[in-house]
């Protein structure tokens, strides 16, 4: 069943709106996808960190693991590439998170 127009022209407005920091969209959609972009992320941390190519090849079999889930739960019926890209995204995303943390823990250790 297809979504009200109003409602589709209306999905992104207030979308943060009183979300907190700590919540996580993907999680609440789908925790298998998460769960393998986590991993994948953590695989390409390692990767660039330690110059791991099999790290790398392990973060890239998870990230088109991710995307799968990703075009499973939309029904099957996205474009390939589209859920593709959004994995990649959000792997890059999850990877800038851990060096970020990893980042700020050292600066508090630090200070």
């Amino acid at each position: 069943m297809m979504n009200d127009i109003r409602t589709m022209r209306n999905i992104n407005r207030n979308l943060f709106e009183g979300v907190p920091a700590t919540a996580n969209a993907l999680e609440e959609y789908d925790s298998d996808a998460d769960q393998l972009v986590q991993e994948a992320a953590r695989h390409l941390v390692k990767a660039r960190r330690d110059n791991d190519p099999q790290a790398l090849n392990e973060a890239s079999s998870a990230t088109f693991l991710a995307a799968a889930e990703l075009l499973n739960q939309a029904g099957g019926s996205v474009y390939v590439r589209f859920p593709i890209m959004v994995a990649t995204r959000l792997v890059e995303l999850e990877a800038a998170l851990l060096v970020a943390s990893v980042t700020n823990q050292s600066g508090e250790r630090s200070a």
